[in-house]
């Protein structure tokens, strides 16, 4: 049997939740909790002849803690954003998953190191490298904020940084769920924000949408229009 354990600070509720709803949708993969006074632990195993399958899962999990909720944390705070419209949100949501493919590596490669997935402990210890490029281009968006006269100038920013790194996918929004149809895959939308649309606009972006194929009436006129700005849509 293969075996290991995920743990983090207690005050990182949101990611909390995240991490136990994940392992306990894993197949295969049986679970249990343990708490400290500062800490949770999830100790995670399965069958050895799932090992792989069960070890990219945790890792995708710690992954995506770092990569999306702590670096989501980390602009929000560093512009001064932490209730964004939808507008800002879509800055911050093409900021969080530029170069995702070379930021996984890190991580995955910080991981490989460590015996257990202490996931903050290797955030503030093992991934300066990750943080210092973050603080650099924190402080160029802070710049290019300052000088925006409206939020079309947001999405124009957006636009641009999720294209640059290949928009190129076919996205499908129906009841409620996000699909890739080039890719031929359901799209997780993590719960980032308060607000389902804001989480959904995070997770669209995410894919690199070249077309938005939208359900009538499943969205909001606001969210479409956002959306707009960013690739084609096409009601249906």
């Amino acid at each position: 049997m293969w075996s290991n354990v995920i743990s983090i600070d207690k005050r990182y509720e949101r990611e909390i939740s995240y991490i136990l709803d994940s392992v306990e949708s894993t197949k295969d993969m049986s679970y249990a909790t343990e708490e400290s006074s500062q800490r949770i632990y999830v100790y995670v195993a399965s069958a050895c002849e799932a090992r792989d399958e069960a070890e990219e899962r945790v890792l995708r999990i710690a992954e995506t803690v770092i990569l999306d909720f702590f670096k989501q944390r980390f602009f929000c705070e560093k512009l001064g954003l932490e209730r964004p419209d939808l507008a800002q949100c879509a800055l911050i949501s093409s900021i969080v998953h530029f170069d995702r493919e070379f930021e996984s590596a890190v991580c995955a490669k910080a991981f490989s190191t460590l015996l257990d997935y202490n996931i903050d402990g290797a955030y503030h210890f093992r991934l300066s490298a990750l943080t210092d490029s973050w603080e650099e281009l924190a402080g160029v968006a802070s710049r290019l904020l300052d000088g925006i006269s409206g939020e079309g100038e947001l999405y124009d920013i957006a636009a641009f940084i999720t294209g640059s790194d290949g928009g190129k996918n076919q996205l499908l929004v129906e009841r409620g769920r996000l699909k890739n149809l080039t890719c031929r895959k359901n799209v997780e939308v993590v719960n980032l924000y308060d607000r389902q649309e804001l989480n959904l606009l995070s997770a669209i972006l995410g894919e690199r949408p070249l077309e938005i194929h939208i359900s009538k009436g499943e969205l909001s006129g606001q969210l479409c229009s956002s959306l707009k700005h960013i690739a084609r849509v096409i009601e249906r």
